[in-house]
């Protein structure tokens, strides 16, 4: 028989976030806290307006929770466990105070306070050279926001949209620079302003490698990555120049089960010089749903290959160089995470620098998870933002006052006490100056 419970109410502040307090202290003890309020943030127009840092972190915590709206975000103003815990004054911002705050950024006012912030993060780890990955996603919208245009959109043809651009150190999992940039551009769009803003934020002496998808694939690119003198690897648009190229390889070696590799030089129609290109081709008896393209169906011998090439500057084998493309397939897994988990596709706002200043804090709230998981989860396993929420912060808690002090109360069984001790005490441990070291080990090292 199912139980009769009667309904009560309280007007104890409780909340169902208490383990959001490690990340609270994560973020001051590391430093972060301090660097946000150093950046030249839009300053509120009275004195009875709400403190920028304030905004920002409330922001930072709504998107972590779940927001996807502004609105979202609003409805946390009933958490007072939460405001009292990171010390907000008055409370959480509302809707119109966050749309207001928003609404004072520009393009270059997103610059430059994200630059400076975005090479924060890098300073903090301990590696020599990153991987970078480079991509684009479309965001579909449903209103007349500004930059909102209609371009590629695979999933809602003919919808208006934003089609931004981000960068990723792949093997710490944490963005390194993004723009919001109008639905109508492709995927190179405005690239050479994009690396030139990516090499202030983490300097080209740490960057072992660049990789980028099809849509990067044109003269201009791979020259602006080689007058950089950056190493990369850029998928290949089979073009009927490098498609005929392909046709008179003679030097394919087997790589494994129904896959073979080769290398060839050649000069494409546009480029200033010729280029190493890396092509595989696998059987499609073997390899049904494997990624490639069908070329020359009207021959036997070639028609029963799906191929696949890439353009690289690396004195590196082959093989070693399909690996390490390979790879970049993490960067769709994070764009997925960012959309799914953190609501990098919500936050539109009227205007464009509003909606670009959104969806870049919306970057650092993920930055600063990753880092989160860096110095505090020992995993062999990437947790999701989702399992961290279980994990760490969707704790049951309450604030008791006694004798001048408050306790956090949170309702932990025996067997996670320990858990969370061992977080406390290494967060304890975490200053300003504290550097973390990844666990997983760097492709370009």
């Amino acid at each position: 028989m199912d139980a009769d419970f009667d309904i009560r109410y309280t007007d104890r502040p409780i909340t169902p976030f208490g383990g959001l307090t490690t990340v609270k202290n994560f973020y001051q003890n590391s430093g972060l806290q301090d660097v946000i309020s150093s950046l030249p943030l839009p300053q509120p127009g009275s004195n009875r307006g709400y403190d920028p840092l304030d905004i920002i972190e409330g922001f930072l915590v709504s998107v972590i929770l779940g927001a996807r709206r502004l609105a979202h975000a609003g409805l946390l103003r009933h958490d007072k466990v939460v405001s009292e815990m990171f010390g907000w004054t008055k409370g959480m911002a509302s809707e119109s105070t966050f749309s207001r705050f928003f609404k004072k950024f520009n393009v270059d006012l997103n610059d430059e306070v994200f630059v400076e912030l975005n090479h924060w993060w890098f300073t903090k780890l301990k590696v020599k050279r990153h991987t970078v990955d480079i991509d684009s996603t479309v965001i579909t919208r449903y209103g007349s926001q500004d930059g909102v245009e209609v371009g590629y959109n695979p999933r809602k043809p003919g919808r208006g949209s934003h089609h931004p651009l981000i960068a990723f150190a792949a093997e710490a999992k944490m963005v390194i620079q993004s723009w919001m940039r109008t639905g109508d551009s492709v995927s190179s769009t405005d690239i050479e302003d994009f690396l030139a803003v990516l090499l202030k934020t983490l300097d080209k002496s740490n960057i072992g490698l660049v990789r980028a998808d099809s849509g990067f694939f044109s003269e201009s690119t791979l020259g602006i990555l080689e007058k950089n003198e950056l190493k990369y690897i850029v998928a290949a648009k089979m073009y009927a120049g490098l498609a005929q190229e392909i046709f008179e390889a003679d030097n394919w070696v087997p790589y494994s089960d129904g896959t073979d590799i080769c290398s060839i030089e050649c000069k494409l129609t546009g480029w200033d010089h010729s280029r190493r290109v890396v092509v595989v081709r696998k059987s499609k008896n073997e390899h049904p749903k494997s990624g490639g393209k069908s070329l020359f169906e009207e021959y036997d011998e070639f028609s029963n290959y799906l191929y696949s090439a890439f353009v690289t500057d690396l004195d590196l084998s082959d093989k070693l160089i399909w690996e390490l493309y390979r790879h970049r397939a993490e960067a769709e897994t994070q764009i997925r995470e960012l959309k799914e988990s953190y609501g990098l596709d919500g936050f539109c706002c009227e205007e464009f620098g509003a909606t670009e200043a959104a969806f870049r804090w919306v970057c650092v709230a993920y930055n600063l998870m990753s880092l989160y998981k860096i110095a505090l989860i020992n995993s062999k396993h990437d947790p999701t933002l989702a399992t961290l929420k279980f994990q760490c912060i969707a704790i049951a808690s309450y604030l008791v006052r006694h004798s001048r002090k408050t306790t956090l109360v949170m309702s932990v069984n025996d067997r996670r006490r320990a858990f969370f001790d061992g977080l406390f005490q290494k967060i304890e441990q975490i200053t300003p100056k504290s550097k973390f070291l990844l666990k997983k080990k760097f492709l370009m090292n």
